[in-house]
């Protein structure tokens, strides 16, 4: 759900705050609150958000199907001007809000036509109106066999499955598996309008001998504080996640070579600083530092396995040159058997 807030745009409630979670459409709003959201409807940031404003607040998703007094009048202006800046791209933010499945733009268009068609036939058979996510639920599963045992989920047992499955249990990061599926969601992405990305692969240095010396526990807590940098360092746009270990790797959407390594510099200077670690008095051995390791599409590559390994090779060199570095991404690539060996000494 999102929630009214002072400062930019709309806020999502933090999971924790499921008892705060009200959509202001179902508030009964005084005047001036209205004109604020009409101010605001169009400033939902990301193409992420939006989705996840869409799929908490069912009177949106009615108003697109054609049911318009699902909404008070005053956003309805709004909601036009956010149809005719998104255009046909928001058939895709429609159906993935809807069925957690992404369909390219001329797929979802059709799609999305086909279900209004159905949602009409269906609410003249049964004598009422049928919602949209009804006439979705049923026109995939029984018509046009799309969506095999397809179940609709309690919306709190839904967020507790996706925290679960997308986030690593020890840092709250997105976790591995979440990683690949929007590398490869921001592949397509890129190649179907000729955008850019860049990857970051990070490494902790000497994170080893601090998790050796001092026990897993202090390690899992510094992993914790560490990831907490790494996500309040970053845009709300990027794809912040642990890759394994003491390893993490960043998604920056609309992000050239030379925006990254300017990112990426900063990111390894303002890191140091930190001093993560620093308040262990026994500690003997130097202070965490980061490498790390910039690749870009398409420069570096066009398949994710490529800019996965564009980016390793970074991170290779980055320690190499002696850690507590960047470095951008090559053709040549050594063998992973020596980057293999290299990672087993930091």
């Amino acid at each position: 759900m999102i929630f009214l807030k002072k400062g930019d745009g709309f806020i999502h409630v933090n999971r924790s705050n499921k008892k705060n979670h009200t959509s202001f459409l179902s508030k009964k709003l005084s005047t001036p609150e209205l004109d604020y959201c009409s101010h605001q409807v169009t400033k939902v940031r990301g193409a992420r958000s939006l989705v996840r404003w869409l799929s908490k607040d069912t009177a949106v998703l009615d108003y697109f199907a054609g049911d318009t007094d699902k909404i008070p009048h005053t956003l309805r202006e709004p909601m036009e001007r956010l149809r005719r800046n998104k255009g046909d791209e928001l058939y895709i933010d429609l159906l993935q809000a809807l069925t957690h499945k992404y369909f390219s733009q001329e797929e979802a268009k059709k799609l999305w036509e086909e279900i209004i068609v159905h949602k009409y036939y269906m609410s003249e058979k049964l004598g009422r109106n049928v919602g949209v996510k009804v006439a979705v639920l049923d026109y995939l599963d029984n018509h046009s066999g799309q969506v095999k045992d397809f179940h609709l989920l309690p919306e709190q047992d839904l967020d507790c499955l996706l925290l679960f499955v997308n986030e690593d249990g020890l840092t709250g990061l997105y976790n591995h598996r979440y990683f690949q599926e929007h590398l490869r969601d921001e592949l397509v992405r890129c190649q179907r309008y000729n955008r850019t990305f860049s990857l970051l692969f990070i490494d902790l240095d000497h994170f080893k001998p601090y998790n050796d010396n001092l026990g897993h526990m202090k390690g899992d807590i510094l992993l914790r504080e560490v990831a907490s940098f790494f996500k309040n360092y970053c845009r709300e746009t990027d794809i912040v996640a642990r890759y394994g270990g003491d390893e993490f790797a960043f998604i920056l959407p609309e992000t050239n070579g030379q925006e990254a390594m300017h990112f990426t510099l900063r990111l390894v200077e303002d890191f140091r600083k930190r001093k993560f670690g620093v308040a262990e008095a026994e500690y003997p051995y130097p202070l965490l530092t980061i490498s790390v390791g910039v690749a870009t599409y398409p420069k570096d590559g066009r398949f994710s396995e490529e800019l996965i390994e564009a980016a390793d090779h970074a991170l290779y060199r980055a320690k190499r040159a002696g850690k507590n570095c960047a470095r951008q991404a090559r053709r040549a690539y050594p063998p992973t058997s020596q980057r293999n060996e290299l990672k087993t000494t930091h």
